[in-house]
């Protein structure tokens, strides 16, 4: 016990010390982020002014966070031959690496050189991307090992390119991990350039909430594969067909063959909306177990590959949707969708009944249960937009269910207790260094607000380990 209080006392009071802030843009000690990446150790943050750069490199820095300041800078590879390493514009090798507010676009290859330029290349393990523009690359995301989260960012337009012609389609997001688990919450995955996927995973297991994939006026195929099968929780999204697809199915499992000993998919709460003159919206293949609860279909085709769904789920009917044409799935007064919910019940351990609702662009707000029963779909009748909607945060403090002052909700993720925030996505602007509010009243920016990223604070540190020596003095 001696030994590991010393080192955790240790790691506070120097680890923290090493890690520094590299800043890039006009008048700051690197020019370019590539720069600053090669110069960076362990636990380093890079702050990149926004601005236009033509940049590319690998990543191989463990728990490196590069992140755009005072706007988001673009890092534009269009005029370019290649991206780095004939992969990407940022090659990320290293683990624990997080990407945060920064544009990407450009990456493309010849056919001769595989035609999969990526905006990111993942070869280390755990990378977080948090409130990013990934658009026009041949690839979005390609890669992936460990723990991948994807939070509040927008995909639009890759599959940029040769790349269906040269043996192999290009995605908007391709996790194509042989283990490993994906969590894609809150983003926004649309207007595919060609007849790629807008999000295909081979992950063991997809946690897909809350986001809005559409395939509107691109040549999208499927909105969701998973082509391995594995564990699908799909909760809370809406799922769009456009009216000229790559192909005719919304949400696929298993159609490349089950690979995966898990062999389950959870689909609840979700408004799939076909556009397309035919279609399936759930395809699952020989040997996945499907639960679809309290899910809305809308527009022509069959419902599911396996059959009838329980009664729970909505089709066949008008929906009353507030705007179909400009995709505002949010229901109208007298839907058939509301309160006709039920208990979706749990996926091990995972609650299925939603917490959250998906805000355009690449945002979210907290969802309750309004009138005494859930509705159906994606989305709540009668919550209001821009409050907590009475839910409280998941961490430790949580908010109490009182609405945010800051016009949001805090998006199920803890607030950073009484420190300051120091992190924050999609804020107008920074959050004064003020401490977070247990009640929700953030004191400005837009509710999303993150755990700090990068190495713990000192403060922290000894606060755990205070409480470990009072015990073991107790105990003497």
């Amino acid at each position: 016990m001696r030994t590991s209080l010393t080192a955790l006392l240790t790691l506070a009071l120097t680890g923290t010390a090493s890690a520094a802030t590299l800043q890039v843009g006009p008048g700051k000690t690197y020019t370019k982020p590539c720069d600053a990446i090669a110069a960076a150790k362990p636990g380093d943050t890079v702050e990149v002014q926004a601005g236009t750069y033509t940049d590319t490199c690998p990543i191989s820095v463990a728990g490196l966070t590069v992140k755009g300041v005072g706007g988001r800078p673009k890092i534009d590879l269009s005029g370019t031959d290649h991206p780095s390493g004939y992969k990407g514009i940022y090659v990320v090798t290293a683990d624990g690496v997080t990407l945060e507010n920064l544009e990407l676009t450009g990456a493309h290859i010849t056919c001769g050189n595989g035609a999969n330029g990526a905006g990111i290349r993942v070869e280390g393990k755990d990378l977080t991307v948090r409130s990013c523009f990934i658009h026009d690359n041949q690839n979005g995301i390609l890669g992936g090992a460990g723990t991948m989260t994807i939070e509040y960012t927008e995909f639009s337009k890759n599959g940029l390119g040769p790349a269906c012609t040269c043996g192999g389609c290009a995605h908007n997001l391709y996790v194509g991990q042989a283990g490993g688990k994906l969590v894609f919450r809150y983003n926004y995955s649309h207007d595919i350039a060609t007849d790629g996927h807008l999000l295909k995973s081979r992950a063991d297991e997809a946690v897909i909430l809350y986001n809005r994939f559409s395939g509107e006026a691109g040549h999208d195929s499927y909105a969701i594969d998973l082509p391995d099968g594995g564990l699908g929780i799909v909760v809370g999204n809406m799922v769009q067909k456009g009216p000229s697809p790559g192909n005719f199915t919304l949400l696929t499992w298993g159609e490349e063959g089950v690979k995966k000993t898990d062999k389950r998919l959870f689909v609840v709460n979700n408004t799939f909306v076909n556009d397309a003159t035919k279609g399936t919206f759930i395809n699952v293949a020989g040997g996945g177990v499907l639960t679809a609860r309290n899910n809305l279909f809308f527009g022509p085709g069959t419902i599911s590959s396996t059959g009838t769904l329980s009664a729970d789920n909505l089709s066949g009917v008008d929906p009353l949707f507030v705007n179909r044409a400009g995709y505002d799935y949010h229901l109208k007064v007298g839907s058939p969708a509301i309160d006709k919910g039920v208990d979706p019940g749990s996926a091990d351990a995972f609650a299925l009944t939603p917490v959250a609702q998906y805000v355009h662009p690449a945002g979210s707000e907290g969802r309750a249960i309004v009138g005494g029963k859930l509705d159906l779909g994606a989305f709540e009748y009668g919550v209001v937009p821009g409050t907590d909607a009475g839910v409280p945060d998941t961490g430790t403090p949580t908010d109490t269910g009182v609405p945010s002052a800051d016009g949001g909700t805090d998006a199920a993720i803890a607030d950073s207790g009484t420190t300051p925030d120091g992190s924050t996505v999609g804020d107008a602007g920074a959050d004064d260094g003020l401490p977070a509010d247990p009640t929700g009243t953030d004191s400005g920016g837009c509710g999303c607000e993150v755990v700090r990223t990068g190495p713990t604070p000192a403060w922290a540190l000894l606060a755990l380990a205070l409480p470990l020596v009072r015990r073991r003095r107790r105990a003497a």
